[in-house]
């Protein structure tokens, strides 16, 4: 017979005469091809030679040759041989003896490599029962080795390991710890999830930091898992002035929503911040009806608690419980608002409480004129413990139409009736009767875009437009309280506003032109260069607005911007704010560069005084952020925060990172110049190491890996 004749009829009919001793195996099937083969009926013994594979349901086994004794059931492999289970571990040998289903027996001179990442050598393996593999005499990473580099960065001995292929874990006995081939940690027992595991419990890597502050501290996070749904991370942090905290985290994801807590104490202080806390919550519900549930909470017990120990550096928190509705032509949300002051110059007393906040909004087409109509109602009260307390409720009604004039021209006309309703209490400056104010406006905007094709083939956009708006100063209007609307800025975005105040307490008011005229070049090379130029003028000075803010008087300073883009390599944007006769009054520039090994944002501001946004004094900052990657596996960052004017730094941090396939150290040095809610200036020192193969979330960066020999 054909040699191939005789594999095929060995493939067909191998299952009926494979001896197999447990039910597994009798249901199982198996398929073999070999370059030759022999079988011995009276004596029950195949031996296939050649390129031999082997297949028992979903483990594979390839071989130089093997042997297989009908009467004990085993099988004796010669490799170089190379074993796959269902689980995706490998095994490669010189040689092993096996059931006949290959998943029980011993392997000798074996390597083991898990998920293609975490490689183990031993003397010996015993498969058992096709879940458990045990392995003497080990040595383990996730480290490249090669004839340059023999002894890999980081490995684990081991007299024995445990591979649980069901749950998923490792079990090490007396392992050790070696870096660079010295053993710096003895570990009797140690478990540890196998790296096909994306979220078990167990230890994460510890962090080390320093601060002027507290001394050294130490972080241990310990990981908990809650199912597929949810973990929870307890992290004590202890350092050498004696302060111990404790930090916790819990995550959980629903089908409706999420909940994320975190929070932390001192157990023991400082800096007499014994007891003090912090907790910070996000979640949200889907409910029905397109109605979403949300709570953001952000709380602390002591001004200074979170930036001393580098939780948090906002100087307001903020949190905020209520419902919202999202529909395509309909809005409505109802929340509280609670707000917590960290500021040295402000008192919690004074700070308002948002109670109740409703906005509601909906939008749709009008038949009579083709137009699109909307209306908006919202309610506010301001409750605050010693101070003004103010209750708002507005209305207001808007339609809009695009018309299309003759020669190219694009217009918009517009109107929008406000009302509101005010009551104040414990202000002498406001009496106690309701306050009422009604405001309407009408305008409308034209455009003309022009467009033109160069000989290069870039295309040339030119835009100008111009908005009218007249909104009258009604006298019957009442004075109200300005509580949302004191920060005001002007650029691009509110160049076309109906009114540039953020909020509702201040509306603009007056006959106003809004002017401005948009540059774009779009070059076929990829690159973008935009200027975009604006102002505002009206018909009598207003004086709503403060000096400083660029909209005050007859007309407004003029607005510029300027940009390049090649994406994704460069940016540069810069906005300019001029007053004539008087110069800059704002200029913002912002620079990023995404090159092959250099990467760079930095961001310039300047802001003249503005006493009315409690700015009596100009201000110039720059921050400018660098990150380059020295070679394949170093890389440095440096970001730097200065006061141009004032000519001091406020912020810097520089770093430096090692990575490659099987470990990641950053270490990091920060340091904030200025004093800031009773915490002092202080410099941090931070190290962290982390070790890849051990869960989903370690893997570091791909490279190639050798299976590692026995050392």
């Amino acid at each position: 017979m054909p040699n191939f004749a005789r594999l095929l009829a060995l493939s067909l009919f191998l299952p009926l005469f494979w001896s197999l001793p447990s039910r597994a195996q009798i249901i199982g099937y198996s398929t073999m091809t070999a370059d030759n083969v022999s079988y011995n009926a009276a004596t029950g013994l195949l031996i296939a030679s050649g390129q031999v594979v082997v297949i028992y349901n979903q483990t594979r086994m390839e071989a130089e040759s093997i042997s297989y004794n009908r009467t004990t059931g085993t099988i004796e492999a010669i490799g170089p041989l190379r074993i796959t289970d269902p689980s995706g571990a490998v095994f490669t040998a010189s040689m092993a003896t096996l059931s006949a289903d290959l998943s029980a027996g011993i392997i000798q001179e074996a390597r083991l490599l898990l998920s293609n990442r975490f490689q183990i050598a031993a003397a010996e393996i015993r498969r058992s029962s096709d879940r458990f593999n045990i392995l003497y005499r080990t040595v383990g990473s996730t480290c490249t080795v090669s004839a340059s580099a023999p002894v890999p960065i980081w490995q684990i001995r081991s007299e024995r390991i445990i591979h649980d292929t069901e749950a998923k874990r490792l079990y090490f006995e007396d392992a050790r710890l070696e870096v660079l081939g010295v053993p710096v940690a003895f570990i009797p027992n140690l478990r540890l999830p196998d790296p096909s595991v994306q979220r078990a419990t167990g230890l994460l890597y510890p962090q080390i930091i320093s601060s002027e502050i507290y001394g050294y501290g130490l972080k241990i996070p310990y990981f908990l898992t809650f199912g597929d749904n949810a973990d929870a991370t307890f992290t004590p942090f202890a350092t050498t002035s004696g302060a111990f905290l404790f930090e916790a985290e819990y995550r959980r994801r629903f089908h409706n929503g999420a909940i994320n807590i975190h929070g932390g104490f001192a157990v023991r202080g400082s800096a007499n911040d014994s007891g003090d806390s912090f907790l910070k919550s996000d979640v949200t519900f889907t409910l029905a009806n397109n109605f979403e549930a949300f709570l953001d909470l952000s709380l602390t017990s002591d001004d200074a608690f979170m930036r001393r120990y580098g939780y948090d550096d906002a100087d307001r928190l903020v949190s905020q419980i209520g419902l919202r509705r999202f529909e395509p032509n309909k809005f409505l949300e109802v929340s509280a608002i609670f707000f917590q002051s960290l500021r040295d110059d402000e008192v919690d007393a004074e700070v308002p409480f948002a109670l109740p906040s409703i906005s509601y909004r909906r939008t749709w087409e009008e038949a009579l004129t083709g137009g699109r109509m909307g209306i908006n109602a919202s309610t506010l009260g301001l409750i605050r413990a010693s101070g003004r307390d103010v209750a708002r409720l507005s209305a207001s009604v808007d339609w809009r139409k695009d018309w299309s004039a003759p020669l190219g021209i694009r217009a918009t006309t517009f109107a929008k009736t406000q009302g509101d309703i005010y009551r104040v209490w414990d202000d002498m400056s406001f009496g106690d009767e309701l306050l009422y104010r009604l405001t309407p406006s009408i305008g409308a905007d034209f455009s003309l875009p022009l467009s033109k094709s160069a000989k290069s083939g870039a295309l040339l956009v030119l835009s100008p437009i111009a908005q009218f708006i007249y909104t009258p100063e009604l006298a019957f209007n009442d004075t109200v309280p300005n509580e949302d609307s004191l920060q005001v800025e002007f650029d691009e975005t509110n160049l076309f506003g109906l009114s540039r105040f953020p909020g509702e307490d201040q509306i603009e008011t007056g006959f106003r032109a809004n002017v401005g005229l948009s540059y774009r070049r779009y070059d076929p090379s990829g690159w973008t260069v935009g200027v975009d130029v604006g102002q505002i003028f009206r018909a009598n000075t207003n004086t709503q607005f403060s000096t400083g803010s660029g909209l005050s008087g007859k007309n407004s300073d003029i607005l510029a911007a300027i940009s390049f883009e090649l994406p994704p390599k460069y940016r540069l944007i810069s906005r300019l704010l001029v007053a004539p006769n008087i110069g800059i009054r704002r200029a913002e520039t912002e620079i990023a560069l995404d090159l092959d090994r250099l990467d760079l944002e930095a961001t310039f501001v300047f802001l003249a005084a503005d006493v009315v946004a409690d700015s009596p004094v100009d201000r110039s900052e720059a921050n400018i952020a660098i990150g380059y990657r020295i070679s394949e596996s170093w890389s440095t960052s440096a970001s730097l925060r200065r006061d141009l004017l004032g000519n001091e730094n406020i912020y810097g941090e520089i770093g430096l990172v090692y990575a490659n396939e099987c470990v990641e150290v950053a270490v990091s040095l920060s340091r904030r110049f200025t004093t800031s809610n009773n915490v002092p200036p202080d410099t941090n020192f931070d190290v962290s190491v982390k070790l890849a193969g051990f869960g989903g979330g370690t893997q570091l960066r791909e490279r190639a890996g050798t299976c590692m020999k026995m050392q």
